[in-house]
């Protein structure tokens, strides 16, 4: 069955390719019975990968437990013809990561990066709810949306994990330049992991920098474990902004904030829209 058959029979339409990836492609359709439209990850299960089906399952089941304004909307899932199509909420907007690059050189003000913070916060805190790591939180899986004013969504759980009640994972995944310490020494980790991540995530829209660089991994590891990062501009942002970033990236975890204090500890964030 060839792809436009596939889709037809789920009453999907495809309007373009949004990507293509080592496992399968990007769509955006519509859905025929509904007018919907909604982005469809298409992932082809060949031989090469069946070991990625649980991969595959696992994004499923996380998705469809998830219901929070500020993570993307998992649709449906449907299995045919080796392939699985899983359908999503489509954020009308973009994402942070082509945000930033269409405001380059020009800095983010500090207004507006409070706004996309407390939105992403309030979703990675819902995550953390419910046990789930996301293990990649990146510029590129922030999401934009909203016809009356700008929704931030989290989207691309296909590395995410659930905790297990009483242990910490200690795979190593996501993306180099976020990696937090402990996942590049092969340490376990936690919730806290994604906070250095986010930590990146607030230098990066300080900065348009990454806060870690190297041409080589090796090189990424050394400055992630042992490097501090060039301060903010003081001149465009509060101190307080400097801090909060340097408490996010913090080489012990334990010393990291929770996402949970971030949005109640006035001591993280006296500034953030949310306390105001």
């Amino acid at each position: 069955m060839d792809t436009v058959a596939r889709y037809t029979k789920h009453n999907l339409h495809i309007l373009k390719t949004i990507g293509k990836g080592t496992y399968g492609n990007v769509f955006l359709c519509e859905r025929r019975d509904i007018h919907l439209a909604t982005i469809v990850k298409d992932i082809q299960l060949d031989i090469k990968i069946q070991d990625h089906k649980k991969d595959i399952e696992n994004e499923v089941a996380i998705l469809s437990a998830m219901n929070h304004p500020n993570i993307i909307k998992f649709y449906d899932c449907y299995y045919t013809d080796q392939h699985v199509m899983i359908s999503m909420e489509y954020a009308t907007g973009g994402n942070l990561a082509e945000c930033m690059y269409h405001r380059y050189p020009k800095l983010i003000k500090q207004q507006e990066i409070m706004f996309f913070l407390s939105q992403i916060l309030l979703g990675v805190n819902y995550i953390h709810s419910l046990n789930v790591i996301h293990r990649d939180l990146k510029a590129d899986n922030i999401l934009l949306t909203g016809k009356h004013g700008i929704l931030v969504k989290i989207g691309d759980f296909g590395i995410s994990k659930m905790l297990a009640s009483a242990k910490k994972t200690s795979t190593v995944i996501g993306t180099p330049y976020y990696l937090a310490p402990e996942l590049c020494e092969g340490k376990p980790y936690d919730t806290k992991s994604d906070v250095w991540a986010l930590g990146c995530l607030l230098y990066e829209m300080c900065t348009h920098k990454r806060p870690f660089e190297s041409e080589t991994l090796v090189g990424l590891v050394k400055a992630i474990t042992s490097e501090s990062v060039h301060p903010i501009d003081l001149t465009m942002y509060d101190r307080g902004v400097q801090d909060l970033i340097d408490s996010m990236l913090s080489i012990l975890p334990t010393k990291r904030p929770t996402v949970k204090n971030l949005l109640v500890d006035r001591s993280f964030c006296p500034w953030c829209i949310l306390c105001c």
